[in-house]
């Protein structure tokens, strides 16, 4: 059984529709995963199986989908689900689709097959035991395939708070966050993640942050500079330190070595 202490987001459809992916900060995630994805040629060559594991409304496996890969994308909330439909019936992308309804930790019984492609994004920091997701996550990985990361990054919610004058050891959440359901339950701690996944015999790829020119700007300059050359910056630094350790969300593409 899917645990209740993971978050479902059924209560939050609208405002993650219309607060996150609907703004700059969701184009600059996609800017991110397309150009990861570009990097290592993943989909550019052949029709892969994909799975989008908590694929929320599908924004970038409607994008995959678009290129003739068959995506299979599972979700704890059934408003997310409602809005992914939505997503893929309006572009037309139906039959590269399908929709489950379950959580990370029902992958297992719901799937008897391996992919081409695992992807999880911003959800492991929601979940109550992040490292058991991982393991559920690479086990659905077929040799030779990929696990496709993104986490809320610890390191730059502190960084954060400390430029907002918050000179104290954070809390998990802002009042206002915790009051509105919004705050991951956990940032990540990067190295945590990429030991994880090391650990479970991955080849991390790429380690690459989002967010750290972004979000770390003065609304006056992000305005004055636009955002694709903020784009630029993040692609140009973002898989540097210690510029990608202050990001808000880090994204790490694994390649799982044939056997």
């Amino acid at each position: 059984m899917t645990s209740p202490s993971d978050r479902n987001f059924d209560d939050l459809t609208k405002r993650f529709k219309n607060n996150i992916y609907g703004t700059p900060k969701g184009m600059l995630r996609l800017y991110a995963l397309r150009e990861d994805f570009a990097k290592f040629e993943i989909g550019e060559k052949e029709k892969l199986s994909l799975l989008d594991a908590g694929g929320g409304m599908g924004q970038f496996s409607s994008e995959l989908a678009a290129k003739g890969h068959q995506v299979e994308l599972c979700d704890i909330s059934h408003d997310m689900l409602e809005g992914a439909k939505a997503l893929f019936a309006e572009q037309g992308l139906e039959s590269h689709i399908n929709f489950t309804h379950c959580g990370i930790q029902d992958i297992p019984q719901q799937f008897d097959q391996q992919f081409d492609v695992v992807m999880n994004h911003a959800v492991l920091e929601w979940l109550v035991d992040p490292a058991k997701a991982l393991q559920i996550l690479y086990q659905q990985v077929k040799p030779g395939g990929w696990l496709s990361v993104m986490f809320y990054n610890v390191h730059g919610r502190t960084w954060r708070g400390l430029m907002n004058g918050k000179l104290h050891a954070p809390a998990t959440s802002t009042e206002r966050m915790a009051k509105e359901g919004i705050a991951p339950q956990q940032p990540l701690e990067p190295q945590w993640v990429h030991d994880q996944l090391i650990d479970l015999g991955l080849d991390v790829k790429s380690w690459r942050g989002i967010r750290f020119v972004y979000d770390h700007m003065h609304q006056k300059i992000r305005d004055r500079v636009g955002l694709e050359a903020i784009a630029a910056s993040e692609s140009e630094f973002g898989h540097q330190a210690p510029y990608k350790d202050l990001a808000r969300y880090v994204h790490m593409l694994c390649y799982k070595p044939e056997v």
